[in-house]
């Protein structure tokens, strides 16, 4: 039985990462849903949080995702991700500026988000600084 599978994380602008797997741990709504080769085919919603696989080389890699949806499958995985950013890439004070605005507009407070969109961007943003903090 192979141990390895292909991960693909596509988000709106660009494809994040494709490349095989040893495995995958990712949010879904339920909670952390583990991957190995081999997995039962599922579609599965994704809430943000961080998406953790080990490479071909066993090396622990973390993507920060906005929500979306996973297909597994016996040989691959694919993200389609509403927001995703490789660990590494983020820039935490930026992550930092936006978890400021998101709280700001929840206290009702002049913010560049908006109320409505604030409980979404805090959670976003959270996600990004535990990410690259892992990293």
């Amino acid at each position: 039985m192979a141990t390895q599978f292909n991960l693909s994380v596509v988000a709106p602008d660009r494809t994040i990462t494709e490349e095989p797997v040893n495995s995958v741990s990712a949010p879904a709504y339920d909670g952390y849903i583990g991957i190995l080769a081999g997995h039962e085919p599922m579609i599965v919603a994704l809430r943000p949080g961080v998406l953790e696989y080990r490479d071909a080389r066993d090396q622990l890699r973390h993507v920060a995702l906005g929500g979306g949806f996973m297909e597994i499958s016996g040989t691959s995985v694919i993200v389609l991700a509403d927001d995703a950013q490789l660990a590494q890439e983020i820039d935490i004070k930026e992550a930092e500026l936006a978890l400021e605005q998101a709280r700001k507009a929840l206290r009702g407070e002049d913010s560049s988000v908006s109320r409505e969109d604030a409980t979404l961007e805090l959670e976003r943003a959270l996600t990004r600084i535990r990410a690259a903090k892992r990293a």
